[in-house]
């Protein structure tokens, strides 16, 4: 057994000569394949990769990924690719391995298309053989078991060696993977991959593409900022001379900044505007112009009287909903059905509440008795009905957290993030929002390569185990900075805790 395995995501180490450990893998290939069971040679994760290709109907003697997109296809896909802004930024990184290690660069879309391959031209065209070329389509669910499927598949960085590989064409082939996600949302945008012969295996090849994804990342984080501020640029230019109150929309409804304009919703749907013309939550009217990356919304009518807001403060474990200066309600099922009434603004029956608080064996009669003890604690007017939603204007903690990281601040989203969104709730909705706030807020900081945001992060009870984090921030600080030994210090400390626990 390859002696890497305590790093499961590589391959194999550098004492394992590749090609003895390439002849072991097609032996277990062929067990495991042909004879329907996994040899002990094989990593789970590619045995868990094999079956879903194998249930998606891969063949293991096809010749390699089928071509999805046509020449037309294929520029279509480049011009609106979110990744075309970080594109130079990862073939600057990586052109000087074209010849020094005969490597192809592939970069792919979220769905595994291969968009952009460069690399060693006779590494290329050997690689034609595999139909790894641009326009291919490497999922899992077309081409088997590879780092650029699988590092889509999984959403983490991969390094998948020679028969690990489920179709047989692509075993002389060794390939490392890493995903590259939309800074402000988290979201699964592409993969970076290198690919070479398998003879030419190194486990650090896993830790460059990772590094490129994140180079990636930050230079799509440096684009969306200077977008900002050309968008700001002619807002400002526009509203110059003229006292009517106004608000900068981007192109998804995020307000950006406004100027008289008074208290406004962190984002409106602009899909609800009527022609030109949206009305807000407050009553106020107001009339949209088009611009060049966005919006302006001008506003024309005051404002009808505001009611007291509702504040949700659900982040850690001191979690309360209150309504202006009333008493505040601390009961986990109250908490948890204003929470998911806030995850939807259009309103959940009776029957939707009650199999999402309490699964399948949930009564409606359940939901509308919770409810009716929201309403009593908080006030009749707080909810509505058919359907039930959250009547009031609405400050809730981990809804402005999310905006923060969205719009590039993760610094003050880190000053709101007190600790987990409802840490004792199991409802399956608030624990998937619970990991994708704390996720992405974490991956916006590590994006950011600052050394003050990183040291907060790790000082946080969310970051005080992130090995990530600590060597992000070791290797920011300068030589001589006598931070970096305390750093130092900490990423060996993490590094022996997570050792001692999978001990």
């Amino acid at each position: 057994m390859n002696k890497a395995a305590c790093n499961p995501w590589v391959a194999l180490d550098v004492e394992t000569d590749p090609v003895q450990h390439s002849r072991k893998l097609r032996r277990a290939h062929e067990r495991g394949i042909v004879g329907g069971r996994t040899a002990a040679q094989v990593r789970e994760l590619v045995a868990e990769s094999w079956q879903r290709s194998l249930d998606a109907g891969v063949a293991r003697d096809q010749a390699g990924a089928p071509l999805r997109l046509t020449s037309d296809d294929l520029e279509r896909a480049r011009e609106h690719s979110p990744l075309a802004p970080a594109v130079g930024a990862i073939h600057g990184i990586l052109s000087s391995l074209d010849k020094d290690a005969r490597q192809i660069v592939a970069i792919g879309d979220a769905d595994a298309n291969l968009l952009w391959v460069t690399g060693d031209q006779d590494t290329c065209d050997r690689a034609l053989e595999m139909r790894f070329q641009e326009g291919a389509s490497w999922s899992e669910h077309d081409a088997g078991t590879n780092a650029v499927g699988t590092a889509a598949a999984l959403d983490h960085p991969v390094q998948i060696f020679s028969a690990e590989h489920l179709v047989t064409v692509v075993h002389p082939w060794t390939c490392s993977a890493a995903p590259i996600h939309e800074p402000a949302t988290g979201e699964l945008i592409g993969v970076v991959d290198l690919t070479a012969d398998f003879r030419t295996h190194h486990p650090h090849t896993l830790s460059l593409a990772v590094l490129v994804a994140r180079a990636a990342e930050a230079a799509l984080g440096a684009h969306a900022l200077e977008l900002a501020h050309r968008l700001r640029e002619r807002w400002e230019k526009a509203i110059s001379g003229r006292r009517t109150p106004s608000a900068l929309l981007d192109e998804h409804g995020w307000v950006v900044a406004s100027r008289g304009a008074g208290e406004l919703p962190r984002r409106l749907e602009l899909a609800d505007a009527t022609g030109n013309t949206i009305t807000l939550p407050d009553g106020r009217v107001g009339e949209l112009q088009a611009l060049v990356g966005g919006a302006i919304l001008w506003l024309r009518r005051r404002a009808r009287p505001v009611r007291s807001p509702l504040r949700l403060q659900l982040l850690g474990h001191d979690a309360s909903a209150r309504r202006g200066t009333g008493s505040p309600e601390r009961g986990l099922r109250s908490l948890e059905l204003l929470a998911l009434l806030a995850m939807h603004p259009e309103g959940m029956t009776a029957e939707q509440l009650a199999l999402e608080l309490y699964g399948e064996r949930g009564k409606a009669v359940t939901a509308r008795a919770q409810v009716h003890r929201v309403r009593t604690d908080l006030g009749e007017s707080v909810l509505t009905t058919h359907p039930y939603r959250v009547n009031l204007a609405l400050d809730a903690d981990w809804i402005e957290a999310r905006r923060l990281v969205a719009a590039g601040r993760p610094g003050e989203a880190l000053g709101l993030y007190r600790g987990p969104l409802l840490p004792a709730s199991d409802v399956p909705e608030i624990v998937e929002m619970r990991s994708l706030l704390e996720e992405s807020l974490r991956r916006a900081i590590l994006t950011t390569a600052d050394p003050e945001l990183l040291s907060r992060w790790l000082a946080h009870p969310a970051g005080a185990d992130d090995l990530a984090a600590a060597r992000a921030l070791v290797a920011v600080l300068p030589c001589g900075d006598p931070r970096r030994a305390a750093a130092t210090a900490t990423v060996a400390a993490i590094a022996h805790r997570m050792s001692t626990a999978v001990a």
